[in-house]
Formats: structure tokens, C-alpha cells, sequence
């Protein structure tokens, strides 16, 4: 069974929340094994995307090793949500998964151009 709870503590510890006007932790809940309903705040306004596909999918689209384009695209999962918001969880998913790698790239180049 897919653990969202790791995912959720995963996306909230990154830093790229606020980016996307998140204040707030966003809360993951698997409504059945394959469905994944995100609540979360955007500012003052609650809103809410859902995911619909093979626990291995949405895993793997959590885990930021594919993209949610290429699995709508393929079929692998639904998205219910707006374009805008399936945009923003995209981002949110590939950055949370990569940015201890990402802002220690940053941090080796900016410390090589000192």
C-alpha cells in the first residue's frame, strides 16, 4: 500500500511550498488504495486535486521519477484538478523529491565561483 504520509512529510519539508503559494502543509489521503485526494491551502483558499491510477503509478509520480504529463498522457492516471493546479503539482512533486540534490548543486557552484 502506498505510504502518503512519507510523501507528505517529504513535500512539506521542502522548500518550494511557498513558491507556489502553499503556506500551509498540504494534507494527503488515500480515499480507496488508488485513488490520492491532496487538500491543501493556496493562500486563503482551500482547494483540492485528486488522483486517480495503479498505487505504482501515483508512486511513482509522487517520488518525482515520473512525470504526471507523461502519465496522463499514457494513460497510467487521472488527474481531477485544473490545468493550472495540475501544473503547480507537477513542479511541486519533481522539486520536493530532488531539492536536497538540487540546492546542493546550487550551493557547490555558487561555493566554486567564490
Amino acid at each position: 500500500m502506498l505510504d502518503v504520509h512519507f510523501f507528505e512529510n517529504q513535500i512539506a519539508k521542502s522548500p518550494y511550498l511557498p513558491l507556489y503559494n502553499i503556506p500551509v502543509k498540504p494534507h494527503f489521503k488515500l480515499n480507496d488504495e488508488m485513488t490520492l485526494r491532496i487538500d491543501y491551502r493556496e493562500g486563503e483558499r482551500n482547494r483540492m486535486v485528486v488522483f486517480k491510477g495503479n498505487p505504482r503509478y501515483l508512486s511513482l509520480m509522487l517520488e518525482g521519477k515520473m512525470k504526471l504529463t507523461t502519465l496522463l498522457r499514457q494513460e497510467m492516471v487521472e488527474f481531477h484538478g485544473t490545468l493550472r493546479q495540475r501544473l503547480k503539482w507537477e513542479a511541486i512533486f519533481y522539486l520536493s523529491s530532488h531539492w536536497e540534490q538540487i540546492s546542493e548543486g546550487v550551493l557547490m557552484k555558487n561555493a566554486k565561483n567564490i
